[in-house]
């Protein structure tokens, strides 16, 4: 059974539309899950046309009726309530912050409602969707307020390195703020259960990384590993059985990580999980959304408003999160 991928638009102000409509072009991809764009099509049709990206498309009405259709069908997609933008690309606008929240908050609810197995994203661009009045910090916190977790975070991969941040889109000092003994604690069980529930890894190893230089030195350098982090550790393996490692020395451990020493690493801010995971090739890199019962996959790149429209978008990142997706979700069909 091929899974049931929705795919929200992304930002029409970017390269999202690019990047979705060229990678579901191809016909070995059809041919290997169902897919189903929530978006504009009469704007899809227009990008592709001007881009030269082969590809058909068709209006649905129900989500239903895009999954029955088989694989040489032109791509079905199901139309936004929002206005359709009529804005430039490349400029921030509220018209593609709404339009792009609503795909988003439309392609979770048919995961919630178990009508789809996996959501992919496209990027969004954030100042478009604060003009639009959502005042979310990315799409992780879109879906996990929209699945009303208590706990969820992202996973982002690259090769072996697989990476869990605990704080995601805010300034290092408010970063720092947040690290507690119970919220890292938190983190450590979240980076447990995603391995075994999402990547179906048996005994995972996990290492949780330092906050200051050399993690530390025993105090040397900042006394966070003594009084925060390593009650964490201490936490999560008394209340709930998690032997995690660590801290460990920021700067050796995600080297680690990507030789294969550790199956996650925890990361206590967005930098320190990025810097390294940039350094890795893009197209052969993705997140993946945890804590939910909502299975999503995303590339990880912005919607580089700067070559909107221009053809110099790479599609390579989006296509290598839709196998991803589409694996992930065959992977939980088969032992559900």
């Amino acid at each position: 059974m091929e899974p049931r991928v929705v795919v929200p638009q992304g930002d029409l102000g970017g390269i999202a539309p690019e990047v979705l409509l060229h990678s579901l072009s191809d016909g070995t991809l059809r041919e290997a899950c169902r897919p189903l764009i929530l978006g504009h099509r009469v704007a899809l049709t227009a990008i592709a046309a001007e881009l030269g990206i082969a590809i058909e498309l068709q209006s649905v009405a129900r989500a239903e009726d895009a999954f029955s259709l088989p694989p040489e069908s032109p791509v079905p997609v199901l139309e936004l309530e929002s206005p359709m933008p009529t804005a430039a690309p490349g400029v921030p606008s509220a018209e593609f912050g709404m339009a792009s929240v609503e795909a988003v908050l439309r392609c979770a609810n048919l995961c919630i409602e178990k009508e789809a197995d996996v959501m992919v994203t496209p990027p969004i661009h954030k100042i478009s969707m604060h003009l639009a009045g959502y005042p979310f910090e990315g799409q992780t916190q879109i879906l996990g307020e929209t699945c009303r977790s208590n706990r969820y975070g992202m996973l982002a991969c690259s090769g072996d390195l697989r990476v869990l941040v605990a704080t995601r889109h805010m300034s290092l000092r408010q970063a720092i703020g947040k690290l507690d003994p119970r919220f890292v604690a938190k983190q450590i069980r979240l980076a447990h259960e995603a391995a075994s529930e999402t990547l179906g890894i048996s005994a995972p190893r996990i290492v949780l990384a330092g906050l200051n230089p050399h993690a530390g030195e025993g105090g040397a350098f900042g006394d966070e590993e003594q009084l925060v982090l390593e009650p964490a550790i201490a936490i999560a393996r008394e209340e709930w059985g998690f032997h995690t490692a660590g801290p460990a020395v920021p700067d050796v451990v995600f080297g680690q990580g990507y030789r294969g020493e550790w199956d996650i690493v925890i990361a206590l801010y967005h930098d320190q999980a990025f810097l390294p995971l940039r350094m890795l090739p893009r197209e052969s890199a993705f997140t993946v959304f945890v804590g939910s019962n909502i299975l999503r996959t995303s590339p990880m790149h912005g919607a580089a408003y700067d070559i909107a429209r221009t053809g110099k978008a790479d599609s390579r990142a989006f296509r290598f999160s839709l196998e991803r997706g589409i694996d992930l979700a065959k992977r939980r069909l088969t032992s559900a």
